[in-house]
């Protein structure tokens, strides 16, 4: 199995960090920080205008560029601020410093010094980190030349707290910090302007890539500064490729005819095509996002396809319960149609690869990628951890359906049940993900008669977390009964109601809902449970999961997770996993709403009498979607109570 559960994580805007650093450099700079108070960006944590803001000024020289920043002795105190229904952690402390990107001067974060995502234990008190009474210390290396010295000379290094817990109060003190920032060494001279290939021979010095240029020529990376002085040889290519990565293209005894890049077979659209890849070479590059378990980057005997996309659409390319061994499937950008494809971009025209689909057995693929009009693609099928085999190939490219309209609930019933404490999201879930792009992943919730309030309510809609960061897709809600009372078994589950609804992107922890304009009407008096379940299927671009947060937050209940990419073809607890993580669901609606097949009985007691006339004055008006509404006309009025009076008495 090579697909793995994920947890979701907040973006940060961060300064990109580098494996290596320059030699030449070597001016430090030194910041302290001392009983210090941080605040969240609302409070004015990075506005040097603001009281709350605690930055410090350094003077260096314009126009250097950054090498690093470090820390040593920070101690942190993390609070629980009064009125705030959670603590602060520690890893929301963060170092951020002004910089020029070359484009604009702003803040960039460049440390978190503890990483502990835990807090203070108590509501109005701070908690000391490190906890084990040692100090932290770390590092951030930059990449090369990707930050400066902005011209005024101003550098500026503050704390900041990164989530905002809405009291405007301080997220903590630093108690001790000693920072610093390195610059780092100067361009070298071939380097500036050079126009030659990084990975060609030419008789100039350097090449035209900045930083690989001053990579080669640094003898403290393990370069020469001949490169730099003299000329690009043959040395300099080597160093070059060796310490930048450039890709070089090369095919060595291919098998097939499409076993290497440039030969690929030409696929006609949803037409099945045999392939075994026993014997083929490995020639495409290693693809990180193509390794999320065993850190298995290559995609081993590839064989290669090429498809033409007329009209574009998304893009379907699988080999899913067809092939009879663990199998990767990865597509390259080959340009527009008809041009010709230069293999040695294929790093740089990587878009979307595909470990695992619904196959717990050979654990095959499917990739799904929206594709554009008028380019071709370069489909490439291999294994995982050397595996080799046979099966059919099959590529297809439909046209998106229209997006599901975003629904509301307007007018829902009195009643609400869920099993959260709070609807204030905190935490993004855990998913199956292969290369950081969410396979199909379903979770549910289980409800018992004491969670709903009554063994009898009429669901009107369900508001559920969740978060998309990538594009639009087509999911699902369903309601379901189950008459056990749990979920081992899902072919033992009872569909009551399906509502497919559009996730578009959010931003950030959002709420969904879908509405049922009939009602769902759920009984539990035969002791069963109810079951609500969302359905995602495997995302094109992003990190699809459900938003929520973790068990101090619920009352009652757990959240299970079923993913067959992931081997898991039962629903399981996300606890199991070792994962806190709880989905946040309400369902609105009228307890007591009646049994299906009793209308009129709106208290559930078995009976039509002058308690659920009751509820019909209690009702009377516009109601629509109301159980009242025994016609369905969005009123309550004399003709429903026509219909009540027609079932007067015992439940049949």
């Amino acid at each position: 199995m090579q697909s793995k559960f994920i947890k979701a994580t907040a973006a940060v805007s961060a300064a990109t960090v580098s494996s290596f650093a320059l030699a030449g450099g070597g001016d430090t700079y030194n910041v302290g920080f001392s009983d210090t108070a941080y605040y969240n960006i609302a409070s004015g944590g990075i506005d040097p205008a603001s009281p709350n803001y605690n930055g410090q000024g350094v003077t260096a020289e314009a126009g250097r560029y950054m090498g690093s920043f470090g820390w040593s002795n920070v101690v942190l105190d993390v609070c629980w601020n009064t009125g705030s229904a959670y603590s602060c952690w520690a890893s929301e402390c963060t170092f951020t410093m002004s910089m020029s990107d070359g484009t604009q001067t702003t803040y960039f974060n460049v440390g978190v010094p503890v990483a502990d995502q835990t807090g203070s234990d108590i509501e109005g008190a701070c908690a000391t980190y490190p906890t084990d009474g040692s100090s932290a210390a770390g590092e951030t290396i930059f990449d090369p030349f990707a930050f400066a010295v902005d011209a005024s000379g101003d550098v500026q290094v503050a704390v900041y707290q990164a989530w905002d817990d809405g009291t405007g109060m301080a997220g903590g003190s630093v108690i001790t910090a000693d920072c610093f920032f390195t610059l780092a060494g100067e361009v070298p001279a071939g380097c500036d302007g050079a126009t030659g290939s990084c990975a060609e021979v030419h008789p100039e010095p350097g090449c035209d890539d900045l930083t690989c240029c001053a990579v080669v020529c640094d003898a403290a990376a393990g370069g020469d500064p001949f490169c730099c002085e003299v000329s690009w040889d043959s040395t300099c290519v080597d160093n070059a490729i060796a310490l930048c990565g450039i890709y070089i293209y090369t095919c060595e005894n291919p098998q097939y005819s499409n076993d290497c890049a440039t030969s690929p077979m030409m696929l006609d659209l949803d037409t099945p095509v045999a392939f075994n890849t026993v014997g083929a070479n490995t020639d495409g590059p290693p693809e990180i996002d193509c390794g999320s378990a065993d850190e298995d980057y290559p995609i081993w005997s590839d064989l290669w396809y090429m498809v033409e996309s007329v009209d574009g659409g998304i893009m379907t390319a699988t080999c899913c319960n067809t092939a009879d061994f663990d199998t990767k499937i990865a597509i390259y950008d080959a340009g527009e149609i008809g041009s010709t494809f230069d293999p040695s971009t294929l790093p740089a025209s990587f878009l979307i690869c595909n470990e695992d689909c619904d196959d717990p057995t050979f654990f095959t693929s499917e990739a799904l990628l929206a594709v554009d009009a008028g380019r071709q693609y370069l489909v490439r099928l291999g294994g995982f951890v050397q595996a080799t085999g046979q099966g059919d190939l099959v590529v297809s490219i439909e046209a998106p359906e229209p997006p599901i309209p975003p629904q509301t609930c307007d007018i829902p019933g009195p009643d609400t049940f869920t099993q959260n404490i709070t609807d204030v999201m905190n935490s993004g879930g855990v998913a199956c993900a292969g290369g950081g792009i969410t396979t199909e992943n379903n979770y549910c919730r289980i409800y018992t008669a004491e969670d709903m309030g009554n063994d009898q309510f009429t669901i009107d809609c369900i508001r559920f977390g969740m978060t998309n960061p990538g594009s639009y897709l087509a999911a699902a809600i369903n309601v379901l009964k189950s008459p056990s009372g749990n979920v081992d078994v899902y072919a033992d589950l009872e569909l009551l109601a399906t509502n497919n609804f559009g996730l578009y992107t959010t931003d950030g922890l959002e709420y969904n809902v879908v509405t049922f304009p009939d009602g769902v009407n759920v009984d539990l008096s035969d002791g069963s449970a109810l079951v609500i379940e969302v359905s995602i299927p495997q995302a094109l671009d992003g990190f699809v999961t459900f938003g929520g947060g973790t068990g101090v937050d619920v009352s009652s209940g757990t959240t299970y997770i079923r993913s067959a990419p992931c081997g898991i073809t039962e629903y399981i607890t996300n606890g199991s996993i070792g994962f806190d993580l709880e989905w946040f669901v309400y369902a609105d609606g009228t307890a007591g709403g009646g049994q299906p097949d009793c209308p009129g009985d709106f208290n559930g007691d078995g009976m039509v009498d002058g308690a659920d006339f009751g509820f019909i004055l209690a009702a009377w008006g516009t109601c629509g979607g109301c159980p009242e509404d025994l016609n369905g006309d969005g009123e309550v009025n004399g003709a429903d109570v026509g219909l009540v009076l027609s079932v007067w008495g015992a439940c049949p």
